[in-house]
């Protein structure tokens, strides 16, 4: 797979290097799961440059106001979806 296609919030970091595999979908669930409990990105911005930097880094945060109830097992497995390294990434049977 090398067209970069899909939602900029949810685009994996490889697929904006045009090289990506299987991989990208658990990045792209990673970001679902956190959107459902906390009804934000965790990768925002005022423009796709700027959200797609921000993927790339990989930097997000769990705010306190929004993920106090999220038990630490939750934010950990989103942690392991949401991982730069497509190596280091949960994989799907992983994930259960």
């Amino acid at each position: 797979m090398h067209t970069i296609a899909g939602t900029p919030y949810f685009i994996a970091p490889e697929v904006l290097k045009g090289d990506y595999g299987l991989e990208c979908d658990i990045w792209s669930l990673g970001v679902v799961l956190y959107m459902i409990l906390s009804g934000k990105y965790p990768f925002d911005g005022s423009g796709r440059a700027e959200v797609f930097a921000k993927i790339q880094s990989g930097v997000f945060e769990f705010p306190q106001s929004v993920f106090a109830k999220v038990s630490e097992d939750c934010k950990d497995l989103i942690r392991k979806m949401i991982t730069v390294d497509r190596k280091k990434r949960l994989t799907a049977d992983k994930c259960v």
